[in-house]
């Protein structure tokens, strides 16, 4: 892959003066998955997706499945398992990959806090979703919360309860107050998807009004992926998960970033950067009963801002 980066990613990189790192990171992400993630990918009971709607609106999805509900059947390319996935069956990531197949994955372990994501092209055959690698990368385990996971023996569909909006509702906003871990879908111009994972301390998303969240950006690996796609293309989804109750939260709407907010309490929350990005909700889906698998917090991240 000549140039791993488009123009919205290398206008951050160099905005902040992080672009030499940037192409020295750049060189870990390639359009095949490396030998030593295939074992991790297959063990992984869930999965984050990001998918867009004929509208251009950004969702982003959980997946829980079966261990073995993902194969990599080559380094370009890996398959979902229809038949072995027992969270929400109609989850809007089913519909959106009828439409447009560009989708974000992304692999993540909470107990190891390892992470691996993988962009690229879906098409449905037969009984699975088989995705076509675009750009396949490692991610540093920074500001992942530690919890272990704890499956059923068997696992079942179980019928689950939706309930829609647009402005945040009271327990909406208690539930984003309460959550230490967020994922993000972003798209850029040239319609690749992205999924990515936010964390921090309890309370580090702050709500600004009924439809407008604010998220500190922390130092990270200079990439600037999702911020890149913000440049280009404000259009974003956010999944917040209740690990408790197996409720998902998903929004859409659209991300605007933040530069030089420089007061010690700015730079506290953003581990130095004084960078935030705003998403402005335009809807709102809350799945109850989404998944029957349960989660328990072991450790907050090392790296969290003590604010």
């Amino acid at each position: 892959m000549n140039d791993v980066y488009h123009k919205g990613e290398k206008e951050i990189q160099t905005r902040v003066g992080e672009d030499i790192q940037a192409n020295s990171n750049g060189r870990v992400i390639t359009n095949t998955i490396i030998k030593g993630a295939i074992n991790f990918i297959e063990k992984q009971p869930m999965a984050i997706v990001s998918s867009v709607n004929e509208n251009e609106k950004v969702w982003v999805s959980l997946l829980v499945g079966d261990y073995g509900f993902v194969t990599v059947s080559a380094p370009n390319s890996l398959s979902f398992k229809k038949d072995k996935i027992y969270s929400d069956s109609n989850d809007v990531f089913f519909e959106n990959i009828l439409k447009n197949p560009s989708v974000g994955s992304l692999f993540i372990e909470l107990e190891t806090r390892r992470r691996f994501r993988i962009n690229g092209n879906v098409k449905e055959v037969d009984n699975r979703i088989d995705l076509t690698v675009q750009e396949a990368y490692p991610n540093c385990p920074k500001y992942i919360q530690q919890r272990v996971i704890s499956t059923p023996e068997n696992f079942d569909r179980i019928e689950v309860y939706k309930t829609t909006g647009s402005a945040l509702t009271g327990n909406l906003k208690n539930w984003i107050q309460g959550s230490d871990t967020l994922f993000v879908g972003s798209q850029s111009t040239n319609q690749k998807m992205d999924a990515s994972h936010r964390g921090g301390n309890t309370g580090f998303v702050e709500i600004v009004d009924n439809r407008t969240l604010k998220i500190p950006d922390y130092q990270g690996n200079s990439m600037y992926n999702t911020l890149g796609n913000f440049v280009q293309n404000p259009n974003a989804g956010l999944l917040f998960i209740d690990f408790d109750n197996r409720k998902t939260l998903q929004l859409t709407g659209k991300a605007k970033i933040i530069f030089e907010q420089t007061t010690e309490q700015d730079l506290i929350k953003t581990t130095g950067t004084g960078r935030y990005w705003l998403f402005e909700v335009s809807e709102w889906v809350v799945t109850a009963d989404h998944h029957n698998v349960n989660w328990k917090l072991m450790s907050y991240s090392p790296f969290n801002p003590q604010s």
